[in-house]
Protein backbone atom coordinates (compact mmCIF):
# COMPACT_ATOMS: atom_id res chain seq x y z
CA UNK A 1 0.00 0.00 0.00
CA UNK A 2 2.64 2.32 0.74
CA UNK A 3 4.34 1.63 -2.57
CA UNK A 4 0.89 2.75 -4.13
CA UNK A 5 0.85 5.90 -2.19
CA UNK A 6 4.06 6.89 -3.59
CA UNK A 7 2.92 6.16 -6.94
CA UNK A 8 -0.19 8.24 -6.76
CA UNK A 9 1.90 10.87 -5.70
CA UNK A 10 4.06 10.61 -7.95
CA UNK A 11 1.37 10.92 -10.55
CA UNK A 12 -0.01 13.95 -8.95
CA UNK A 13 3.19 15.81 -9.06
CA UNK A 14 3.60 14.60 -12.68
CA UNK A 15 0.13 16.18 -13.89
CA UNK A 16 0.62 18.87 -11.96
CA UNK A 17 3.94 19.84 -13.30
CA UNK A 18 2.43 19.14 -16.78
CA UNK A 19 -0.37 21.73 -16.30
CA UNK A 20 2.09 24.11 -15.07
CA UNK A 21 3.92 23.50 -18.46
CA UNK A 22 0.87 23.66 -20.35
CA UNK A 23 -0.33 26.87 -18.46
CA UNK A 24 2.75 28.32 -18.80
CA UNK A 25 3.00 27.99 -23.23
CA UNK A 26 -0.69 29.06 -23.47
CA UNK A 27 0.40 32.50 -21.76
CA UNK A 28 3.31 32.72 -24.03
CA UNK A 29 2.99 35.25 -26.30
CA UNK A 30 3.03 34.17 -30.18
CA UNK A 31 6.20 35.12 -31.88
CA UNK A 32 5.19 37.33 -34.74
CA UNK A 33 7.07 36.98 -38.04
CA UNK A 34 7.50 40.63 -39.66
CA UNK A 35 9.16 40.47 -43.22
CA UNK A 36 10.84 43.17 -44.55
CA UNK A 37 11.11 44.12 -48.29
CA UNK A 38 13.67 47.63 -49.03
CA UNK A 39 14.92 49.07 -52.26
CA UNK A 40 17.02 51.17 -51.20
CA UNK A 41 20.63 51.05 -48.49
CA UNK A 42 19.80 54.72 -47.44
CA UNK A 43 16.28 53.46 -46.28
CA UNK A 44 18.43 51.49 -43.75
CA UNK A 45 17.34 54.17 -41.08
CA UNK A 46 13.45 53.90 -41.45
CA UNK A 47 13.80 50.33 -40.68
CA UNK A 48 16.18 51.11 -37.46
CA UNK A 49 13.09 53.71 -36.47
CA UNK A 50 10.62 50.94 -37.12
CA UNK A 51 12.30 48.16 -35.07
CA UNK A 52 12.80 50.88 -32.19
CA UNK A 53 9.41 51.91 -32.34
CA UNK A 54 8.01 48.60 -32.27
CA UNK A 55 10.26 47.61 -29.38
CA UNK A 56 9.38 50.53 -27.63
CA UNK A 57 5.53 49.40 -27.91
CA UNK A 58 6.49 45.94 -26.85
CA UNK A 59 7.66 43.86 -29.79
CA UNK A 60 11.19 42.86 -28.59
CA UNK A 61 13.36 41.39 -31.07
CA UNK A 62 13.84 37.67 -30.44
CA UNK A 63 11.50 37.26 -28.06
CA UNK A 64 7.88 37.94 -29.32
CA UNK A 65 9.07 39.35 -32.87
CA UNK A 66 11.72 38.30 -35.55
CA UNK A 67 12.67 39.90 -38.34
CA UNK A 68 12.68 38.38 -42.13
CA UNK A 69 15.45 40.48 -44.25
CA UNK A 70 17.30 39.48 -47.26
CA UNK A 71 18.47 43.02 -47.14
CA UNK A 72 18.64 46.12 -49.87
CA UNK A 73 16.95 44.68 -53.13
CA UNK A 74 19.53 47.56 -55.10
CA UNK A 75 17.52 47.29 -57.94
CA UNK A 76 13.00 47.12 -59.08
CA UNK A 77 13.81 44.36 -60.81
CA UNK A 78 14.68 42.21 -57.76
CA UNK A 79 11.77 43.19 -55.41
CA UNK A 80 9.06 40.64 -56.53
CA UNK A 81 11.58 37.96 -55.76
CA UNK A 82 11.80 39.54 -52.27
CA UNK A 83 8.07 39.87 -51.18
CA UNK A 84 7.57 36.35 -52.78
CA UNK A 85 10.28 35.15 -50.21
CA UNK A 86 8.00 36.75 -47.39
CA UNK A 87 4.36 35.58 -49.22
CA UNK A 88 5.86 32.26 -49.20
CA UNK A 89 6.79 32.36 -45.78
CA UNK A 90 3.50 33.51 -44.51
CA UNK A 91 4.61 36.50 -42.33
CA UNK A 92 2.78 38.02 -40.00
CA UNK A 93 3.22 41.73 -41.52
CA UNK A 94 5.37 42.98 -44.45
CA UNK A 95 6.94 46.35 -43.93
CA UNK A 96 8.07 47.79 -47.42
CA UNK A 97 10.29 50.53 -47.88
CA UNK A 98 10.26 52.84 -50.84
CA UNK A 99 7.07 52.85 -53.77
CA UNK A 100 8.96 50.90 -56.25
CA UNK A 101 9.09 47.98 -52.88
CA UNK A 102 5.11 48.73 -51.92
CA UNK A 103 3.76 48.03 -55.49
CA UNK A 104 5.59 45.03 -55.47
CA UNK A 105 4.04 44.13 -52.18
CA UNK A 106 0.73 45.25 -53.15
CA UNK A 107 0.55 43.15 -55.81
CA UNK A 108 1.92 40.17 -54.41
CA UNK A 109 -0.62 40.07 -51.60
CA UNK A 110 -3.38 40.41 -53.27
CA UNK A 111 -4.45 37.05 -52.79
CA UNK A 112 -3.07 36.03 -49.12
CA UNK A 113 -4.17 39.51 -47.77
CA UNK A 114 -1.02 40.02 -45.33
CA UNK A 115 -0.90 43.22 -43.93
CA UNK A 116 1.25 46.27 -45.46
CA UNK A 117 2.73 48.81 -44.16
CA UNK A 118 4.75 51.14 -46.34
CA UNK A 119 6.97 54.29 -45.93
CA UNK A 120 8.39 56.29 -47.46
CA UNK A 121 5.69 56.69 -50.84
CA UNK A 122 5.30 59.76 -51.85
CA UNK A 123 1.75 59.43 -54.10
CA UNK A 124 0.25 56.20 -52.88
CA UNK A 125 -2.74 57.15 -54.16
CA UNK A 126 -0.88 57.48 -57.66
CA UNK A 127 1.12 54.61 -57.26
CA UNK A 128 -1.97 52.74 -57.11
CA UNK A 129 -1.44 51.01 -53.69
CA UNK A 130 -4.70 52.59 -51.87
CA UNK A 131 -7.91 53.95 -52.49
CA UNK A 132 -7.49 57.00 -50.92
CA UNK A 133 -5.69 58.04 -47.91
CA UNK A 134 -8.75 58.87 -45.09
CA UNK A 135 -9.45 54.67 -46.07
CA UNK A 136 -7.00 53.02 -48.39
CA UNK A 137 -9.60 50.22 -48.61
CA UNK A 138 -7.24 46.89 -49.32
CA UNK A 139 -4.44 45.24 -47.11
CA UNK A 140 -1.64 48.26 -47.55
CA UNK A 141 -1.55 51.40 -45.40
CA UNK A 142 1.18 53.75 -44.44
CA UNK A 143 3.31 56.55 -43.95
CA UNK A 144 3.09 59.16 -47.32
CA UNK A 145 5.14 62.24 -47.78
CA UNK A 146 2.62 64.02 -50.01
CA UNK A 147 3.30 65.48 -53.31
CA UNK A 148 2.58 68.93 -51.92
CA UNK A 149 5.74 69.12 -49.61
CA UNK A 150 7.56 68.76 -52.97
CA UNK A 151 6.04 72.24 -53.88
CA UNK A 152 7.61 73.57 -50.66
CA UNK A 153 10.85 72.41 -51.19
CA UNK A 154 10.68 74.43 -54.40
CA UNK A 155 9.56 77.19 -52.78
CA UNK A 156 12.13 77.12 -49.87
CA UNK A 157 14.80 77.00 -52.37
CA UNK A 158 13.74 80.12 -54.83
CA UNK A 159 13.91 81.91 -50.76
CA UNK A 160 17.10 81.12 -50.48
CA UNK A 161 18.18 81.50 -54.23
CA UNK A 162 16.01 84.07 -55.20
CA UNK A 163 17.88 84.64 -58.40
CA UNK A 164 17.15 81.10 -59.65
CA UNK A 165 15.08 81.04 -63.30
CA UNK A 166 15.77 77.81 -64.40
CA UNK A 167 15.79 74.26 -62.22
CA UNK A 168 17.40 70.97 -63.35
CA UNK A 169 15.81 67.61 -62.30
CA UNK A 170 16.98 64.40 -63.05
CA UNK A 171 14.98 61.70 -62.20
CA UNK A 172 14.02 57.52 -62.92
CA UNK A 173 10.28 57.71 -65.30
CA UNK A 174 10.04 54.08 -64.24
CA UNK A 175 10.00 55.30 -60.66
CA UNK A 176 6.44 56.29 -59.63
CA UNK A 177 7.56 58.42 -56.54
CA UNK A 178 9.48 60.13 -58.46
CA UNK A 179 7.16 61.22 -61.56
CA UNK A 180 4.94 62.39 -58.31
CA UNK A 181 7.62 64.59 -57.42
CA UNK A 182 8.56 66.03 -61.00
CA UNK A 183 4.73 66.29 -61.96
CA UNK A 184 4.49 68.67 -58.50
CA UNK A 185 7.60 70.17 -58.75
CA UNK A 186 6.60 71.45 -62.32
CA UNK A 187 2.91 72.70 -61.58
CA UNK A 188 4.06 74.68 -58.92
CA UNK A 189 7.24 75.78 -61.07
CA UNK A 190 4.52 77.34 -63.28
CA UNK A 191 2.66 78.91 -61.14
CA UNK A 192 5.89 80.63 -59.94
CA UNK A 193 7.31 81.51 -63.77
CA UNK A 194 10.52 79.31 -62.78
CA UNK A 195 11.76 76.81 -65.87
CA UNK A 196 11.71 73.32 -65.02
CA UNK A 197 14.43 71.16 -67.49
CA UNK A 198 14.25 67.64 -66.74
CA UNK A 199 16.30 64.63 -67.54
CA UNK A 200 15.17 61.50 -67.73
CA UNK A 201 17.53 58.55 -66.87
CA UNK A 202 16.79 55.08 -65.73
CA UNK A 203 20.24 53.25 -65.25
CA UNK A 204 23.03 54.08 -63.63
CA UNK A 205 24.96 55.23 -66.70
CA UNK A 206 22.40 57.67 -67.91
CA UNK A 207 22.50 58.75 -64.62
CA UNK A 208 25.92 59.65 -64.74
CA UNK A 209 25.06 61.34 -68.34
CA UNK A 210 22.72 63.18 -66.17
CA UNK A 211 25.41 64.24 -63.78
CA UNK A 212 28.21 65.30 -66.51
CA UNK A 213 25.68 67.28 -68.81
CA UNK A 214 24.07 69.32 -66.86
CA UNK A 215 22.56 72.52 -69.24
CA UNK A 216 24.71 75.46 -68.61
CA UNK A 217 21.44 77.79 -68.46
CA UNK A 218 20.31 76.23 -65.21
CA UNK A 219 20.44 77.98 -62.21
CA UNK A 220 19.65 75.49 -59.83
CA UNK A 221 19.23 71.17 -59.04
CA UNK A 222 16.43 69.91 -57.52
CA UNK A 223 16.77 66.17 -57.00
CA UNK A 224 12.97 64.00 -56.52
CA UNK A 225 11.87 61.36 -54.27
CA UNK A 226 14.19 58.85 -56.66
CA UNK A 227 16.38 56.05 -55.27
CA UNK A 228 18.06 55.88 -58.49
CA UNK A 229 19.56 58.88 -58.10
CA UNK A 230 20.07 59.47 -53.99
CA UNK A 231 22.28 56.53 -54.58
CA UNK A 232 24.50 59.23 -56.59
CA UNK A 233 23.75 61.93 -54.11
CA UNK A 234 28.03 62.67 -53.57
CA UNK A 235 28.46 63.17 -56.70
CA UNK A 236 25.64 65.23 -57.65
CA UNK A 237 26.58 67.72 -54.60
CA UNK A 238 30.12 67.60 -55.80
CA UNK A 239 29.38 68.80 -59.30
CA UNK A 240 26.63 71.22 -57.99
CA UNK A 241 29.44 72.90 -55.33
CA UNK A 242 31.53 72.68 -58.73
CA UNK A 243 29.57 74.96 -60.99
CA UNK A 244 28.04 76.99 -57.72
CA UNK A 245 24.53 75.51 -58.71
CA UNK A 246 22.11 75.26 -55.17
CA UNK A 247 20.97 71.50 -55.07
CA UNK A 248 18.09 70.97 -53.24
CA UNK A 249 17.61 67.16 -51.84
CA UNK A 250 14.57 65.42 -50.95
CA UNK A 251 15.92 64.06 -47.13
CA UNK A 252 18.46 65.52 -44.46
CA UNK A 253 20.64 62.73 -45.01
CA UNK A 254 21.85 63.99 -48.29
CA UNK A 255 22.15 67.51 -47.04
CA UNK A 256 24.82 66.00 -44.72
CA UNK A 257 26.49 65.05 -47.73
CA UNK A 258 26.69 68.13 -49.47
CA UNK A 259 23.16 69.53 -50.77
CA UNK A 260 22.40 72.80 -49.73
CA UNK A 261 18.89 72.34 -48.22
CA UNK A 262 16.10 70.48 -47.75
CA UNK A 263 12.62 69.98 -47.08
CA UNK A 264 12.31 66.68 -45.55
CA UNK A 265 11.46 63.66 -43.60
CA UNK A 266 13.62 62.22 -41.03
CA UNK A 267 14.05 58.80 -42.22
CA UNK A 268 14.73 57.93 -38.33
CA UNK A 269 11.68 59.07 -36.92
CA UNK A 270 9.39 57.97 -40.03
CA UNK A 271 10.08 54.60 -39.21
CA UNK A 272 8.71 55.05 -35.35
CA UNK A 273 5.61 56.94 -37.30
CA UNK A 274 5.28 53.66 -38.94
CA UNK A 275 5.58 51.24 -36.14
CA UNK A 276 2.72 53.17 -34.82
CA UNK A 277 0.20 52.02 -37.66
CA UNK A 278 2.08 48.33 -37.24
CA UNK A 279 1.04 48.18 -34.18
CA UNK A 280 -2.59 48.85 -34.39
CA UNK A 281 -2.78 46.63 -37.59
CA UNK A 282 -1.09 43.25 -35.17
CA UNK A 283 -3.09 44.15 -32.49
CA UNK A 284 -6.13 43.47 -35.17
CA UNK A 285 -6.92 46.82 -37.01
CA UNK A 286 -8.11 46.46 -40.65
CA UNK A 287 -5.80 48.55 -42.34
CA UNK A 288 -8.10 49.37 -44.96
CA UNK A 289 -9.77 51.42 -42.21
CA UNK A 290 -6.75 52.83 -40.83
CA UNK A 291 -5.98 55.96 -42.82
CA UNK A 292 -2.63 57.07 -44.75
CA UNK A 293 -0.31 59.03 -41.98
CA UNK A 294 1.75 61.96 -43.45
CA UNK A 295 5.77 62.49 -42.64
CA UNK A 296 6.75 65.45 -40.87
CA UNK A 297 8.77 67.76 -42.10
CA UNK A 298 11.60 69.84 -41.76
CA UNK A 299 13.63 72.57 -43.12
CA UNK A 300 17.56 71.68 -43.04
CA UNK A 301 20.46 73.99 -44.24
CA UNK A 302 24.12 73.05 -45.01
CA UNK A 303 25.84 76.37 -44.71
CA UNK A 304 29.26 74.99 -45.61
CA UNK A 305 27.66 73.83 -48.95
CA UNK A 306 26.54 77.91 -49.03
CA UNK A 307 29.61 79.46 -48.55
CA UNK A 308 31.24 77.15 -51.12
CA UNK A 309 28.68 78.36 -53.69
CA UNK A 310 29.26 81.76 -52.55
CA UNK A 311 25.61 82.04 -51.32
CA UNK A 312 24.45 84.53 -48.73
CA UNK A 313 20.92 82.74 -47.42
CA UNK A 314 18.57 85.36 -46.12
CA UNK A 315 17.80 85.83 -42.56
CA UNK A 316 13.92 84.68 -43.38
CA UNK A 317 15.42 81.22 -44.52
CA UNK A 318 17.77 80.73 -41.52
CA UNK A 319 15.11 81.68 -38.96
CA UNK A 320 12.56 78.81 -40.37
CA UNK A 321 15.65 76.43 -40.60
CA UNK A 322 14.57 73.52 -38.15
CA UNK A 323 18.48 72.23 -38.69
CA UNK A 324 21.50 73.95 -39.64
CA UNK A 325 24.36 72.37 -40.51
CA UNK A 326 28.05 74.53 -39.91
Amino acid sequence: MKGYGRIRITIHLVVVMLLAWVVNACQQPPVLHIGVVNLSPRLEPVLNGFKEGLAELGYVEGQNVTYMYAGPAENIESLDAHVQTLVDAEVDLIVSLSTPATQAAHRLTAVSGIPVVFGPVTDPIAAGVVQNVAHPGGNVTGVRLGSESEAERLEWLLQAAPHIQQVYIPYNPDDASAASSVTAVSAAAQKLGITVIVREARTDSEITAAITHIPEEVDAILLPQDSLVAARIDDFAETAIMRQLPLSSPTDEQVERGALLSYSFQLHDLGVQMARLADQILQGADPADLPVETAHFFLTINLQTAEKINLELPDIVLQSANRIIR
